[in-house]
């Protein structure tokens, strides 16, 4: 850090506080009420200096009972996987937000994209409690120190890092809607799955399955750091693995290794979350080495005479599915369950197998733009963690 910047806890210049607890009830949510930010809102995202689309928005007489955080706030994750993908935003309207999320006022000596840049700079997932679960207290984020410089020092790093920004924002938009080709196309090619215009047959998920539902292996977090990869509900969103390469280890035994092993083609569930998680879901791609999966999720196989893996795992990402999957959920303080029966009475709109073919092949084109977008994205990421660093060491 440069010689004469102050170091503080963030709490002495800026107010930090919790979200509330997501409502629960489906009248509680309407298409114009106030907006009500998720984790999975921020998770779009990643990084994001205005925050402005949710996929909630709060009823009148729930949003009279909850704290509305003005345009401006910073948004952090404090609790589940998310600490670990080190997401923040600024949010770039006045909302509610989930109690998931620690939200971050700038006082009078803070510029708020200086705050925002810093806390990109900074693994939170370090000062998190319970490395399997991690949570994170807002009074240990208040605790963190912060470096203050003069306020038109800050004003001039958040010029250079606006700026480097502006191209990720750019790469982030084409991202975006690249992501909304496949919706679209599924829509296109097979109907709204919640009124079914094209008149599919309706099966349920349990006949049209080969193998499973089979719960996966739950072990201690004292037995994780070398041996077999393992897949955990981080690891995938919108239907697909993220990174492969950046799965945790575990010892398991051989017979262990065999029961839990995933195969290609396989379908993952997340079974166990906050209630926006439950039903996540991926298709297994080819794996480099034997990996295994959690107990939080459960896997399954398909009759592919019936019904094709891609078509599958894009139905599991639209509402409809999602809704059905959540509709049986158990619910507990901050998390939700579904079991097997659940899984296995989903509703699943069955197209002749020809068309769901070729619905994978089309998918498989927009997969592969969507890898040379994420390598150019990938470099661009790195030319931005690099000017953060010299940022914060006061080297810009």
């Amino acid at each position: 850090m440069k010689k004469g910047w102050q170091r503080v806890p963030l709490g002495e210049v800026a107010r930090v506080q919790a979200g509330d607890p997501a409502p629960q009830g489906a009248e509680d949510f309407t298409p114009n009420g106030t907006p009500f930010v998720r984790m999975q809102d921020v998770g779009r995202y990643g990084k994001t200096t205005r925050l402005v689309d949710t996929k909630d928005r709060v009823a009148s007489h729930v949003s009279a009972r909850m704290t509305v955080f003005p345009a401006g706030s910073v948004l952090v994750p404090k609790s589940g996987a998310s600490i670990r993908l080190n997401h923040r935003a600024i949010l770039g309207i006045d909302a509610h937000v989930v109690s998931h999320l620690a939200i971050i006022q700038a006082g009078s000596r803070l510029n708020n994209h200086f705050l925002y840049y810093w806390l990109s700079s900074v693994d939170l997932s370090r000062v998190a409690h319970d490395a399997d679960m991690p949570s994170l207290k807002t009074s240990d984020l208040a605790a963190i120190p912060v470096p203050v410089p003069p306020v038109p020092e800050q004003d001039r790093i958040v010029e250079i890092l606006d700026d480097a920004d502006a191209l990720r924002q750019l790469r982030q938009q084409a991202d975006c809607r690249t992501a909304a080709l496949l919706p679209a196309l599924f829509h296109e090619m097979f109907g709204d799955p919640a009124i079914n215009p094209k008149r599919w047959p309706i099966l349920p998920l349990e006949r049209l399955i080969a193998i499973g539902p089979q719960n996966g292996l739950y072990k201690p977090a004292a037995e994780y750091g070398d041996g077999t990869p393992i897949l955990r509900i981080n690891n995938f969103y919108d239907g697909f693995v993220t990174d492969i390469t950046a799965l945790r280890r575990l010892r398991v035994s051989d017979v262990e290794r065999e029961r839990y092993r995933l195969q290609e083609g396989d379908l993952v569930i997340n079974r166990v979350n906050s209630i926006e998680y439950l039903g996540k879901s991926a298709l297994i791609p080819s794996l480099p080495e034997t990996t295994i999966f959690e107990c939080n999720m459960m896997r399954f196989s398909l009759d592919t005479a019936q019904l094709n893996q891609v078509y599958l795992i894009q139905y599991l990402q639209t509402e409809t599915a999602k809704r059905r999957l959540r509709a049986g959920a158990k619910l507990a303080i901050n998390q939700a369950s579904i079991n097997q029966t659940d899984v296995k009475g989903l509703p699943v709109p069955v197209p002749p197998v020809s068309l769901q073919r070729e619905f994978a092949v089309r998918v498989g084109e927009v997969r592969a733009l969507e890898q040379r977008q994420a390598e150019s994205r990938r470099r661009l990421a790195a030319l931005f963690a690099s000017l953060l660093d010299r940022a914060f060491k006061g080297e810009l």
